[in-house]
């Protein structure tokens, strides 16, 4: 490492306090998706509001990119109806180092979060005990995005960027969440803004990812026959439902047999009105994670790039309930599909990957590896759409996305801002070599 890194690194750690506190600042901006299923729902507005300001505020070239409505069809993905992109605009900054005509690096970040129902504690207090700030988003992906934005700063004060060149353009995108299935990246993606590499600051602290596991989230709805509850002569719909959860749970445990890290869950089991009627209906939605050689083989099969043939698997498992119940023959498992996130795997091998996992390597103290992310980022619209190098960096705390304590470690966040900081410096650097 030379003298000017280290000394980068520590100009970023000098803005310690000031990540935590522009963390806790975010972290209090209700930025719920809208879709989030529970009474927090919100929206970003504020938060992109609130980042445009302190782009600018870094001397950025600021600009809004909208979602268009047919975002979904435009991709080539099956992705949530009657979606709403309105006053929901993604955020992009541009900084210019040297004369531009270096590397362009693309860091990519979301604002929004799930919802909070059933969190143990206030999830918007941004409360800081034992080094560790708790709250929703500290570590999927506000924390992230901090991290990202003090590795920019001190990369500016840095002497100014001289020996840089190139450009930083910093994507903050909305609806990644909650069946979102990525509209915010993809609607940058088709809008042009690319680079020549990029950083996706998502996913889980000591990994890098280079791709990510696709995600097709099913709608089962199972039929049964309501009525009174004291006559005994009705068909309970949770009933038949279990029955097929039942076989979900096979479904998918067979597959992960194969694709370990492939998961798969029942997110919603919904039925019945009172406690005197006998549902007539239960509807059920699954997340299944599919791997990247069903979406490779759909497309050889001339089914586009996804989980076309992998639906049609989970389609038939279901329409095989008829075959051992003479219910499931007279009313049919009905599956329809709410998105298809297709996976994503970026080649690797390149020049700027490289530097990337060097620099994380040298902060961290141990090499570092790329692999794919068993769930799914927004890095795979990336990919997919705009063929440039991808990593996933990140200092989201394992197992807190999501969950009702979730918190992320301070020290990570520091270590995180050090690691982007350094790669893109020396990106920057290749550019002024080759200039």
């Amino acid at each position: 490492m030379t003298s000017e890194e280290t000394k980068l690194l520590e100009a970023v750690r000098a803005l310690q306090e000031e990540q935590v506190e522009l963390t806790q600042q975010l972290v209090r901006i209700k930025t719920v998706n809208p879709y989030s299923g529970d009474d927090s729902a919100h929206i970003e507005t504020e938060g992109q509001q609130w980042m445009a300001d302190r782009f600018r505020a870094m001397g950025a070239l600021v600009r809004g990119v909208p979602v268009p409505d047919d975002v979904y069809v435009r991709g080539g993905m099956i992705g949530p109806r009657n979606r709403s992109w309105k006053d929901r605009d993604n955020v992009v900054a541009e900084w210019t180092i040297g004369n531009g005509d270096g590397p362009t690096i693309l860091l990519n970040n979301h604002m929004d979060t799930v919802g909070t129902a059933g969190m143990a504690f206030d999830p918007f207090s941004a409360e800081i005990k034992d080094g560790k700030m708790f709250g929703r988003g500290t570590s999927d992906t506000k924390g992230n995005l901090t991290m990202g934005v003090m590795a920019v700063e001190a990369l500016l004060g840095h002497a100014g960027g001289q020996g840089l060149n190139g450009k930083i353009i910093f994507e903050v995108v909305v609806d990644e969440e909650c069946n979102g299935a990525g509209a915010g990246t993809l609607a940058c993606c088709l809008a042009g803004v690319t680079g020549d590499i990029c950083i996706v600051l998502d996913g889980v602290k000591g990994e890098i990812h280079n791709g990510c596991n696709g995600i097709a989230t099913a709608q089962v709805i199972v039929k049964g026959q309501s009525g009174h509850s004291s006559q005994g002569v009705s068909i309970n719909a949770i009933d038949k439902a279990i029955v097929v959860k039942q076989a979900i749970d096979r479904f998918g445990a067979e597959y992960n047999a194969k694709h370990p890290t492939c998961a798969f869950n029942v997110g919603i089991f919904r039925s019945g009105t009172l406690p005197a009627i006998v549902p007539g209906e239960a509807e059920l939605q699954i997340n299944l994670n599919y791997d990247q050689t069903d979406a490779e083989q759909a497309e050889r099969d001339g089914l586009g790039f996804g989980g076309a043939l992998y639906r049609q698997r989970f389609e038939q498992a279901m329409a095989a309930m008829g075959d051992e119940d003479d219910w499931f023959k007279q009313e049919p498992v009905q599956v329809s599909w709410i998105k298809d996130m297709y996976p994503s795997l970026t080649p690797g091998g390149d020049a700027y990957s490289q530097v990337v996992l060097d620099a994380v390597t040298e902060v961290q103290g141990s090499p570092a590896t790329a692999a794919p992310l068993s769930a799914w980022f927004d890095g795979a619209h990336v990919i997919r759409h705009l063929g440039i190098p991808l990593l996933g960096v990140s200092a989201g705390t394992p197992g807190m996305p999501h969950s009702s304590v979730e918190h992320v470690v301070l020290e990570d966040l520091f270590t995180g801002a050090q690691q982007v900081a350094l790669a893109v410096y020396r990106l920057l650097r290749m550019g002024e070599e080759k200039a």
